[in-house]
C-alpha cells in the first residue's frame, strides 16, 4: 500500500490535504462537545481551551468549518507531499511519508480518543478539574512519548521505514508539547484554585 501511495503522488497529496482537514473538524467537534456537556467537568487555566496551537485558538473557538490558515497550510501541504514524491527515492518516501502521515494520525487517534471520553463522560463522572495548560501540555507530551515506544518497538520488530517514520513522528509530537509549554504562563509557586483569584 506505501509504495501505491508513492506511485500516485497527486493521490496522496489529496489524501494529506483531506487528513489534515479531518484532523480539523475533529478538533471542531471536541470543541463542542467541550462546550456543551464536558465544561461542566473540566476547564483548563489561565487558557481555556482544548486547541493547542496557538494561532488556530481563535477559529476552534469560533466553530470555522473552513478556517483560512488552516485550509491553506493543508492545501499547501497536500501539493508539498505531491511534489516531494515526485522528486524522493522511494526508500526515502517510505521513510518521510510515514512521518509526515504519523504526525496527523497521532493526533486524530487523540481527538477520537478525547471524543469518546467526553461523549461517555455524560453519565457516571462528577466534579470538576481544574488544570494548568502547562500541566495538559505535559500529560499529552507522556501520551504522545508512550505511544512513541511502542512504535519505536514494533519499528525494531518489523524493520518497516514507514514504520520507523510514524515513530519519529510520535517523538516530534512530544517534543512540540515542551515548545508549546514555552508559551503559557508558569504555574505560580502558590498555584490556587482559578475562582478564587
Amino acid at each position: 500500500m506505501i509504495n501505491w501511495l508513492i506511485d500516485n503522488p497527486a493521490i496522496t497529496g489529496i489524501l494529506t490535504t483531506l487528513m489534515m482537514w479531518g484532523d480539523w473538524l475533529l478538533t471542531l467537534a471536541q470543541e463542542r462537545e467541550r462546550k456543551r456537556h464536558y465544561y461542566e467537568h473540566y476547564k483548563s487555566y489561565p487558557i481555556d481551551t482544548i486547541e493547542g496551537n496557538p494561532i488556530l485558538r481563535k477559529d476552534v473557538s469560533k466553530f470555522k468549518l473552513f478556517s483560512l490558515k488552516h485550509i491553506t497550510a493543508a492545501i499547501l501541504f497536500g501539493v508539498f507531499i505531491i511534489l516531494f514524491l515526485k522528486y524522493t527515492p522511494t526508500q526515502l518516501s517510505q521513510f518521510y511519508l510515514g512521518f509526515f502521515w504519523g504526525i496527523f494520525l497521532i493526533v486524530i487517534t487523540q481527538h477520537v480518543s478525547n471524543l469518546i471520553a467526553y461523549r461517555i463522560s455524560r453519565k457516571g463522572i462528577h466534579g470538576k478539574i481544574w488544570m494548568h495548560l502547562r500541566t495538559g501540555y505535559y500529560i499529552q507530551a507522556g501520551r504522545y512519548f508512550a505511544i512513541a515506544l511502542l512504535l519505536l518497538v514494533l519499528s525494531v520488530l518489523v524493520g518497516e521505514l514507514v514504520l520507523y517514520g510514524i515513530t519519529l513522528a510520535a517523538f516530534v509530537s512530544s517534543l512540540r508539547m515542551f515548545i508549546w509549554v514555552k508559551k503559557v504562563p508558569e504555574i505560580d509557586e502558590k498555584d490556587s484554585h482559578p475562582e478564587h483569584k
